[in-house]
C-alpha cells in the first residue's frame, strides 16, 4: 500500500506533495505566500495552452483561423490585448502544417507575445534584440513594425544565429539583421537604438508546464550565475539605447533574483513591471519590465 502524501500546508510538505525541489517551493512561498504558491505548483503539473502567433506580415488572424478550420483545427481568438494570437483547442502538430512552413504563424505562448507588445516598436525605428534566437520575439517585433525600420538581432551561438536567419526568412522579416556576438559585451557601430529588448537566458521556472524537468535541473547556484550574465546584458542595453528610449527586460522565470532585483539594479528607472503567473494568467510565467533611458 502506498503511503499517503503529506499535506501541502508547509513548504516541505508541498515540495513532496507536488513533486518540486524544496528550495524552489521555499523561494515561491516567501515571494508569493502559501495559497498562491500551492496554486502555482498545481499549475506547473498541468498541461499548458497551445498558442499561435499569426504573422501579420504574411496573413491576418482571420485568414489563418479559417484556413486551420479547413484542416479541422479549432482555434479561438487570443483576446483584445493580443489580436494576433490564436489558442488551439485540442491536439495539433503546429510545426507540421503547411501554414507554418509558409510563415503564416509560429507557436508562441501569450506570455512571450506580450514581451514584444510591451516594447511597443514603431515603424521606422531602430531596435536592438539581444539574445534573439530562435526568433519568436524578433519576428514579432518586425511584424509590429510592419517590417519598416531596422532590427539588429544578436545571438552568441553561430548555429542558433543561422537558425534565426532561416526563421526570419520564413516569416518574411527582412528588416532583421542577425549578428553573431556575445550580448554581454555587444557594442553596435550604429548605436544608439530607439528600443532595446533584453530577453536573456534564465532559469525558465515560468515554463514548467512545457519543461517539467527544469525544476530538477536548476539550482540556487545556477540562478546566481544566470543573474550575473543578465546584469551584464542589461549594462550593454543601457549603453546601446538612445536618451529617451526604452529598454524592456523580460524573463520566463519566477525568480525575484532574476527579475525584480535585476530591473532595480539596472541603473534605469522602471516605468512599469508585469508578472504573469501560469495559474492566474493561463500562460507561461513571465516577468516584463519597461525601463526608461
Amino acid at each position: 500500500e502506498l503511503a499517503a502524501l503529506p499535506a501541502d500546508d508547509t513548504p516541505a510538505g508541498a515540495a513532496i506533495a507536488h513533486s518540486y525541489p524544496p528550495w524552489l517551493v521555499e523561494l515561491w512561498w516567501e515571494r508569493f505566500g502559501p495559497a498562491e504558491t500551492r496554486a502555482l505548483l498545481r499549475a506547473g503539473n498541468a498541461p499548458g495552452e497551445l498558442a499561435l502567433r499569426v504573422n501579420t506580415l504574411r496573413a491576418s488572424p482571420e485568414e489563418v483561423r479559417s484556413a486551420l478550420a479547413m484542416s479541422d483545427v479549432a482555434t479561438r481568438p487570443g483576446g483584445d490585448e493580443l489580436p494576433e494570437a490564436l489558442l488551439v483547442e485540442g491536439a495539433f502538430d503546429a510545426h507540421g502544417h503547411a501554414l507554418y512552413a509558409a510563415g503564416a504563424y509560429t507557436a508562441q505562448s501569450r506570455g512571450a507575445m506580450l514581451v514584444a507588445r510591451a516594447l511597443d516598436p514603431q515603424p521606422g525605428e531602430r531596435v536592438l534584440d539581444l539574445c534573439a534566437a530562435p526568433g519568436g520575439k524578433t519576428t514579432h517585433i518586425a511584424a509590429l513594425m510592419g517590417d519598416e525600420g531596422e532590427i539588429v538581432a544578436v545571438e552568441r551561438h553561430p548555429r542558433r544565429a543561422a537558425a534565426l536567419v532561416r526563421n526570419c526568412e520564413r516569416m518574411g522579416a527582412s528588416s532583421v539583421r542577425v549578428v553573431s556576438a556575445d550580448a554581454r559585451s555587444y557594442v553596435d557601430p550604429g548605436a544608439p537604438f530607439d528600443r532595446v529588448l533584453v530577453d536573456p537566458p534564465c532559469s525558465g521556472l515560468g515554463t514548467l508546464q512545457g519543461h517539467p524537468d527544469l525544476r530538477w535541473r536548476m539550482s540556487p547556484a545556477a540562478i546566481e550565475t544566470l543573474a550575473t550574465a543578465q546584469a551584464q546584458m542589461l549594462a550593454a542595453a543601457r549603453a546601446a539605447v538612445a536618451p529617451g528610449g526604452t529598454v524592456v527586460y523580460a524573463t520566463c522565470t519566477l525568480s525575484p533574483g532574476e527579475n525584480e532585483a535585476r530591473a532595480a539594479a539596472s541603473g534605469l528607472p522602471v516605468k512599469s513591471e508585469r508578472l504573469l503567473l501560469p495559474h492566474r494568467d493561463r500562460t507561461d510565467g513571465f516577468y516584463i519590465a519597461c525601463l526608461s533611458a
